[in-house]
C-alpha cells in the first residue's frame, strides 16, 4: 500500500523534469528518504555541502527527489535543505583550493623567473666571453697580419739575396776562369823561359870551344 501510495503522490504532485545542481545546506544533518515524508526509511544521511541533483519537486510535500553527486544514491529530502549556490564552508573550501592553485601558479612563475634569470645570467656570460673572444681574434688577426708583412719583407730580402748570391757566383765563376787564364799564361811564360834558356845554353856551348880555341891561337 505505501508503494501505490508512492506513485499516486508521483503522479499527483511530481513534475518531472530535467535535473539541476542543487546543495545541502549546513544543517548537520540531513536524511534521504526513500519516499516523501517522514514515514518513509532513511536510506543515509547527507553532509552539508554535499552537491546532488534534482529530479522532481513535490511542493506540497515540501520534498524534492535527489541524485546524490557523489555515488548516485537516490531519494528524497525536505526541499528547504537544499539551495542553489554552495554554503559558505563550501564556498571558503573552494577558495582554499583556488588560493592554494594562484600559490601554485605564483610559485610556477616564481620558477620559471629564476629559470629565466639564470638563462639571462648564462647569456650574458656567454656575451661576454665572446666579446673577449672577439678581442682575442682581433689581436690575433692582426698579429697575422704583421706576420704577413713580415713574411713578404723576408721573402723580398731573399729574393735580393739570391740574386747577390747569383752575382757573386758569376762573379767567382769568372775569377776562377781568370785565374786559370793567369795559370795557363804563367805556364807558358815559364815554358818560354825554359826554352830561352836552353837556347842560351845551346849558344853558349856552341860558342865557347870557338872562343877557347881563338884565344889559344893568339897567344
Amino acid at each position: 500500500m505505501r508503494l501505490v501510495g508512492f506513485c499516486f503522490v508521483l503522479l499527483a504532485f511530481g513534475a518531472l523534469g530535467q535535473p539541476s545542481t542543487r546543495y545541502v545546506t549546513d544543517r548537520t544533518i540531513v536524511e534521504l528518504r526513500r519516499g516523501p515524508s517522514i514515514e518513509y526509511l532513511i536510506l543515509r544521511n547527507l553532509e552539508a555541502g554535499e552537491r546532488v541533483e534534482v529530479l522532481e519537486e513535490n511542493e506540497e510535500a515540501g520534498y524534492s527527489r535527489i541524485r546524490v553527486a557523489d555515488d548516485g544514491t537516490e531519494g528524497w529530502i525536505l526541499t528547504r535543505y537544499l539551495t542553489p549556490e554552495p554554503i559558505a564552508r563550501e564556498r571558503l573550501v573552494a577558495a582554499e583550493r583556488g588560493l592554494a592553485a594562484a600559490r601554485e601558479r605564483v610559485a610556477a612563475l616564481e620558477a620559471q623567473t629564476a629559470d629565466l634569470s639564470r638563462d639571462l645570467a648564462a647569456t650574458r656570460t656567454a656575451l661576454q666571453e665572446s666579446q673577449s673572444n672577439h678581442g682575442s681574434v682581433s689581436r690575433e688577426l692582426a698579429d697575422l697580419r704583421t706576420s704577413a708583412a713580415n713574411v713578404v719583407q723576408i721573402r723580398d730580402e731573399n729574393e735580393r739575396l739570391q740574386r747577390r748570391l747569383a752575382e757573386r757566383d758569376l762573379e767567382v765563376e769568372q775569377l776562377t776562369a781568370d785565374n786559370r787564364r793567369l795559370a795557363a799564361r804563367e805556364k807558358q811564360n815559364w815554358f818560354v823561359v825554359g826554352a830561352g834558356v836552353l837556347l842560351g845554353g845551346i849558344v853558349i856551348g856552341l860558342v865557347a870551344p870557338t872562343l877557347r880555341r881563338k884565344r889559344r891561337s893568339d897567344w
